[in-house]
C-alpha cells in the first residue's frame, strides 16, 4: 500500500475505469459540440464566428484563472478534501466574482482591442460564464480527483444539448453571435448545477489561513502559466482580428476548431485522470517510468491523427462546413502540425502538475508568448490566417517542445533522449501518413469520397510502419493488467493477508 492509502491495483483499477468512462464522456461531448458547430455554421455569417472569437478570448483566460489554480490542490489526490475544499472554494469564489465584474465593466474595450467593438455584448454574456465556472469548480475538482467520470458524463452531455437546443431557435431568429453567446450560458449553468448534484460530498466556503497558503503555494504559478498559456492560444485571435477583420477571424475560428478537435479530444481524455494518476505516482517513485511510456502512446495514437488532418484539410473543411467556408482551409495545414505538438504539451504539463513541480511551467509559458508574439504578428502579416497557423507551428516545435523536454526531464527524471527516440517512429510514419492522404484525396474531385479514401490510404500505411511500436504498447499494457491481477491476489504478490511483504 502507498502512503496514500491506495494499493497500487486499486490506483491501476480506478485509471482503468476512469479513463474508459472519460473517453466516452469526451467523445459524446465534442461529437455534440461538432454538430452544433455544424448546424449554426449553416445559419449564421463568418463574421459572427468572429465576434464569438473575441467573446472566447476574453471567457476562456478569465475562466482558467479564476480560482487561481487552487483547485489543483484538490485534484492531485494527495491530501484530504475536508482539510482543504473549504478553503479552495473560497479562493475560487471571490476571485469568480471579481473577474466576471471586471469582464462586464471592461467589455467595450476588450471588443475593440480585439478588432470587433461590436462584440461588446456578446464578451458581457458570456462573461457570466465565469462565475458560474467558479461555484461548480470544488465538485469539478473532486470529481476529478476520484475518478468519478461515469457520474459525470450526464451533466456533460446535457450541456452540450442545452446549448444546442437554445441556439438553433436563436440563430433562426437573427440573433447571430448572441445566439451563440447565450446557448453557452444556458448549457454552463446546467453543468454547474449537475456537478453540485453528482459531487461525491458537498463543501461549502470556509478559509484556513494555513491551508490557503499552502494552496496558493501551489496554485498561483499554476493559475499564472494557465493565464500566459491561455493568452498564448488566444493570440492569434488577438492579432488576426485587428489585422484582417472579424471575416477572415470567422474563417480561422472555424478552422481552428476543426483542426484542434482530435487534439482536444485526446487531451481531454488523458486530462480526466492524468493529474490523479501522475500525482500518486510520482508519491511511488514511478513516474519517470511512466512519463516515457504514456509519452510512446500518446505519440503513436495522436501523430497521425494530425497528419491526417494537414493533409485533408481542403476536403474536410468543404464536407463538413460547405463552400461558403472553403477559405477556411488554408490554414488547414499548419493547424493540424500545429495540434501534434498541442497534445505533447498539455501531456507534458500534466506530467510536471503530477510531480508537484509548477513553477516551470510558469516560465515555460512565459518563453511561449514572447517567441509567439512576433512570430505571429509576421506570420498574419505575410500569410494571412495560413501565416498565423505556420507561427504556432514554428514556435511550438521549435522553441516550446525542447523547453518542455528538460523540464519534464528534471520533473520526472525521464531522460530527453529516451522522450526523443521514444517519439520517432510515429513522427516519421505519420509524415508518411499525412502526405500520402494528401496525394490520394487531391485525385478525386468528390469532397466526401477524397476524405474517405485519403484518410483509408494513409491510416493503411501508417498501420504498415507502425506495426512493431504497436505491438510493443500492447505488451505495456498487458503487463499492467498483469500486474493488476497480481496485486490483487496475496499470494501471486508474495504478501500475507494483512498486505505487508514477506
Amino acid at each position: 500500500m502507498s502512503a496514500l492509502g491506495e494499493g497500487t491495483g486499486s490506483l491501476a483499477s480506478r485509471l482503468r475505469r476512469g479513463t474508459l468512462w472519460g473517453a466516452l464522456n469526451v467523445g459524446l461531448s465534442r461529437v455534440l459540440q461538432f454538430i452544433t458547430t455544424l448546424v449554426v455554421a449553416r445559419l449564421i455569417a463568418p463574421e459572427h464566428f468572429g465576434a464569438l472569437a473575441v467573446a472566447l478570448v476574453v471567457q476562456v483566460i478569465a475562466v482558467n484563472i479564476a480560482e487561481l489554480g487552487a483547485t489543483a490542490a484538490l485534484g492531485r489526490g494527495d491530501r484530504d478534501p475536508d482539510e482543504i475544499a473549504p478553503t479552495v472554494f473560497t479562493i475560487s469564489l471571490v476571485t469568480s466574482v471579481l473577474l466576471t465584474a471586471l469582464v462586464i465593466l471592461l467589455a467595450p474595450l476588450l471588443a475593440a482591442a480585439l478588432g470587433d467593438p461590436g462584440a461588446a455584448p456578446v464578451v458581457q454574456v458570456m462573461g457570466l460564464t465565469v462565475l458560474l465556472s467558479g461555484m461548480a469548480s470544488v465538485p469539478t475538482a473532486l470529481i476529478w480527483r476520484d475518478f468519478l467520470q461515469k457520474r459525470r458524463i450526464l451533466v456533460d452531455v446535457l450541456n452540450t444539448v442545452v446549448a444546442l437546443v437554445l441556439v438553433i431557435p436563436m440563430a433562426l431568429w437573427g440573433w447571430g453571435a448572441m445566439a451563440l453567446a447565450l446557448s453557452r450560458v444556458g448549457g454552463q449553468l446546467t453543468a454547474t448545477i449537475g456537478y453540485w448534484i453528482i459531487s461525491p460530498k458537498r463543501y461549502f466556503p470556509g478559509f484556513n489561513i494555513v491551508e490557503a497558503k499552502g494552496i496558493l503555494r501551489l496554485g498561483l504559478p499554476l493559475a499564472m502559466a494557465n493565464l500566459v498559456v491561455f493568452v498564448t492560444l488566444n493570440l492569434d485571435y488577438m492579432i488576426i482580428g485587428p489585422e484582417l477583420g472579424p471575416v477572415q477571424l470567422g474563417l480561422y475560428l472555424l478552422a481552428f476548431n476543426l483542426a484542434s478537435m482530435p487534439s482536444s479530444v485526446i487531451t481531454a481524455v488523458i486530462r480526466t485522470v492524468a493529474v490523479p494518476t501522475f500525482g500518486r505516482l510520482n508519491a511511488n517513485g514511478t513516474l519517470g517510468a511512466a512519463a516515457l511510456k504514456v509519452t510512446a502512446g500518446i505519440a503513436y495514437i495522436g501523430f497521425p491523427v494530425s497528419a491526417l488532418l494537414a493533409g485533408l484539410g481542403a476536403p474536410l473543411i468543404v464536407t463538413f462546413y460547405g463552400d461558403k467556408w472553403s477559405a477556411a482551409a488554408a490554414a488547414m495545414v499548419s493547424l493540424g502540425i500545429f495540434g501534434a505538438a498541442r497534445i505533447l504539451s498539455e501531456m507534458f504539463a500534466d506530467l510536471c502538475v503530477g510531480a508537484g513541480k509548477t513553477v516551470g511551467l510558469f516560465w515555460v509559458q512565459v518563453i511561449w508568448l514572447v517567441a509567439l508574439v512576433p512570430a505571429m504578428l509576421i506570420g498574419v502579416r505575410l500569410g494571412g490566417i495560413a501565416g498565423a497557423g505556420f507561427a504556432h507551428v514554428v514556435v511550438t516545435w521549435f522553441v516550446v517542445i525542447p523547453v518542455y523536454l528538460v523540464l519534464v526531464a528534471k520533473s520526472t527524471g525521464a531522460r530527453i533522449l529516451s522522450l526523443l527516440r521514444i517519439c520517432f517512429p510515429a513522427a516519421t510514419a505519420a509524415v508518411v501518413c499525412g502526405v500520402l492522404a494528401w496525394l490520394v484525396a487531391a485525385q478525386i474531385p468528390v469532397a466526401l469520397l477524397a476524405v474517405l479514401a485519403g484518410a483509408f490510404a494513409g491510416l493503411v500505411v501508417y498501420a504498415l510502419f507502425t506495426f512493431r511500436r504497436a505491438r510493443a504498447l500492447l505488451s505495456d499494457i498487458k503487463q499492467a493488467a498483469a500486474g493488476e491481477a497480481t496485486l490483487r491476489n496475496p499470494v501471486l504478490a508474495g504478501t500475507d493477508r494483512t498486505g505487508n511483504r514477506s
